[in-house]
C-alpha cells in the first residue's frame, strides 16, 4: 500500500497539530522568536506526543520547521540528513538535527540528488530560495519511503510563498491469520481399521443417538439446532474415548505401535547413565524401535508398490499414478529403494549404494567368451542352402554384451 504525505504551508500560528495517531503536521516559530519558546515547543509540544506514541507506529512528522540544514551538516549528522539541501546550517537547524538524532528520525527530503527548484521549499520577499520544510520518518521504516519521489513542487498552485512538499510511502502491511474460534480435532481414524475397535465405536455412538430417535419418534417439535449440536456432541465423545487424538508423524510409515516403542525407549533415555542394567535395557530398546521401524518402512513400501500393481491390472491408471506421485514427492522424503539379486528390497542409503557398486562391478567386467569350434567352421559356397547356421546366430547373441 502507497501513501503520499504532502504538506503546504500558510503562515499560521505556531503549534503542533496530530493530525492521526502516527503522523503530525507543525509549524515552528520563526527567527523572530526567542530559544526559550524553541526549547518549549520542541519540548513541552512535540518531544510529549512523540513520547506518548507506541513504537510500534511509523511516526511520520512533517511541517515549516524555520529551520536550515546545510551541506556542512554531512560530515557531522552523517545518516540523519543528506547532503542535498542548503548550502549552510543555522542555529534553528541544528537544533533540528539534535531532535531528530534524539528520536532516531531522518530527514527524507535531503537525500536524493533533484535539482534545486525541487528542493526548495520557501521562497523569501528578497527572492532567495532556501529548504526550511521538512519530512521526517523513523529510521526504522526508512526504506519504505520512496526517496525519489519525495521531493518539493513548484508548479503546484497553493497560493503560498511554500512549496508543495511530497512523501511517497509504501506500507508493507503483515499478513494476519484469523484466530479460529475451537481448534479442530484429528482423531485416530486408523483404528477403525480393526473389527473390534468398530463394533465399540458403533456400539457407543449408537446409545448416545438413542435419545434423539426416541424425540423423533414422539413427534415432537425439536428445535434443529438441538439435533445438530447433539450428533457433533456425541460423534466427538464416543470418538475422543474409542479412537483418540492421532498423534502427528513426519513419515507415513510409524505406526502407534512403534509410537509406543518410542515412547518406552525415551522413558528408558535416563536410567541409562545410572548404571549398567539401566544402559542394558535402553540398548535393548534402541534396538527394537530401529528393528521395528526398518521392517515398518519396508512393509509400508511393499504396500505401496502391491497397491501400484494392483491398481494397473484395474486399469484405474489415475490411481497407479496419483501412488506413485506420492512416493516420489518431497514431503514423503523421495524414499529410494531397489532390489537386490535375491529380490530383497533394500531402503538403506548404505545398502542401495553397496548394491550399485556391486552392479556397476558385474556390468563393466564382463567378458564375452566365444567356442573355438565355430572357427573352424568350413566356408560357405554358393551351393549351400544355409550359408548363415541358425546355431550360429543364436550362439553368437548369447556371447553379445548384455
Amino acid at each position: 500500500m502507497q501513501t503520499n504525505f504532502q504538506q503546504a504551508h500558510h503562515h499560521t500560528p505556531t503549534g503542533f497539530t496530530l493530525q492521526h495517531h502516527n503522523r503530525a503536521s507543525l509549524y515552528a516559530p520563526t527567527t523572530t522568536r526567542s530559544d526559550e519558546e524553541i526549547e518549549d515547543f520542541y519540548h513541552l509540544q512535540v518531544q510529549e506526543v512523540i513520547d506518548e506514541t507506541p513504537k510500534k507506529d511509523i511516526i511520520v512528522v512533517q511541517g515549516d520547521w524555520n529551520a536550515k540544514i546545510g551541506e556542512d551538516a554531512q560530515k557531522d549528522w552523517k545518516g540523519t540528513c543528506g547532503p542535498f539541501c542548503n548550502t549552510k546550517t543555522n542555529d534553528r537547524g541544528l537544533r533540528l538535527l539534535e531532535f531528530a538524532t534524539l528520536n532516531d528520525l531522518k530527514v527524507t527530503n535531503t537525500f536524493h540528488p533533484h535539482k534545486a527548484s525541487r528542493r526548495w521549499t520557501w521562497h523569501s520577499p528578497n527572492g532567495s530560495h532556501h529548504q526550511i520544510d521538512y519530512i521526517l520518518v523513523k529510521r526504522r521504516f526508512y526504506t519504505s519511503v520512496n526517496i525519489a519521489r519525495t521531493r518539493s513542487f513548484p508548479g503546484a498552485d497553493i497560493s503560498s510563498d511554500h512549496e508543495l512538499v511530497m512523501m511517497s510511502f509504501r506500507v508493507h502491511l503483515k499478513n494476519m491469520k484469523k484466530k479460529q474460534d475451537h481448534t479442530r480435532i484429528k482423531f485416530d481414524l486408523e483404528k477403525l481399521k480393526d473389527p473390534d475397535v468398530g463394533k465399540v465405536f458403533e456400539a457407543k455412538i449408537g446409545g448416545k443417538f438413542a435419545p434423539l430417535l426416541l424425540l423423533d419418534a414422539d413427534g415432537t417439535d425439536a428445535d434443529t439446532r438441538t439435533f445438530i449440536d447433539t450428533f457433533n456432541t456425541a460423534v466427538t465423545e464416543t470418538a475422543n474415548e474409542v479412537l483418540g487424538k492421532k498423534r502427528t508423524t513426519k513419515k507415513p510409515w510409524v505406526t502407534p505401535d512403534l509410537l509406543k516403542l518410542c515412547d518406552e525407549r525415551r522413558d528408558l533415555k535416563q536410567s541409562k547413565y545410572g548404571s549398567d542394567e539401566g544402559a542394558d535395557k535402553y540398548r535393548q530398546a534402541d534396538k527394537r524401535v530401529k528393528k521395528s521401524m526398518l521392517k515398518a518402512k519396508e512393509d509400508w513400501i511393499t504396500d505401496q508398490c502391491n497397491d501400484i500393481e494392483r491398481n494397473l491390472k484395474a486399469n484405474n491408471t489415475k490411481k497407479a499414478y496419483q501412488v506413485v506421485k506420492d512416493l516420489t514427492s518431497s514431503k514423503q522424503g523421495r524414499p529410494s529403494t531397489i532390489l537386490d539379486k535375491n529380490g530383497k528390497c533394500l531402503t538403506e542409503s548404505k545398502d542401495i549404494l553397496n548394491r550399485w557398486t556391486e552392479y556397476a562391478a558385474d556390468l563393466y567386467s564382463y567378458r564375452a567368451t566365444g567356442g573355438t569350434e565355430k572357427l573352424n567352421t568350413p566356408l560357405a559356397t554358393d551351393t549351400d542352402c544355409f550359408p548363415i547356421l541358425r546355431e550360429e546366430v543364436e550362439e553368437t547373441v548369447k556371447s553379445l554384451k548384455k
